[in-house]
């Protein structure tokens, strides 16, 4: 079976958008931090690795903004949720500990919601 060629110049485009964000981030935190902050200046491997750091924080870059960014779904809000606005009204009446309990419930969905997508992506990814 033969590989497209497309394919190849693919990876070296993602590959070279990765380096050159990783750039533009020590760019960015090196001209800004250190004079707002007073934090130190990174290098590049430190600027990657705090892009990769985000990325499993935040779930940002490019596939999450794809997959997981704020799609308006079914119920108005992201992954078919209601807005925040909603979430003041729904938690209105409740104690802390009924607040506390609804939001780590939530957590816990959203987080079985993002592993469910994982999941079905690498099967989809196998039957290639």
């Amino acid at each position: 079976m033969r590989r497209r060629p497309g394919k190849f110049w693919h990876g070296l485009i993602f590959i070279a958008a990765i380096a050159a964000i990783a750039a533009i981030t020590m760019l960015l935190w090196n001209a800004l931090i250190p004079s707002i902050i007073g934090w130190s200046v990174i290098n590049y491997w430190q600027a990657a690795g705090l892009l990769i750091l985000c990325r499993l924080l935040f779930g940002g870059m490019f596939g999450g903004l794809r997959h997981h960014g704020m799609h308006h779904h079914r119920g108005g809000g992201m992954h078919g949720r209601p807005f925040p606005g909603h979430l003041h009204e729904k938690m209105k009446g409740m104690s802390f500990e009924e607040k506390r309990e609804y939001i780590r419930k939530r957590m816990d969905e959203s987080f079985d919601e993002r592993c469910e997508h994982f999941r079905k992506h690498m099967d989809e990814k196998k039957d290639e």
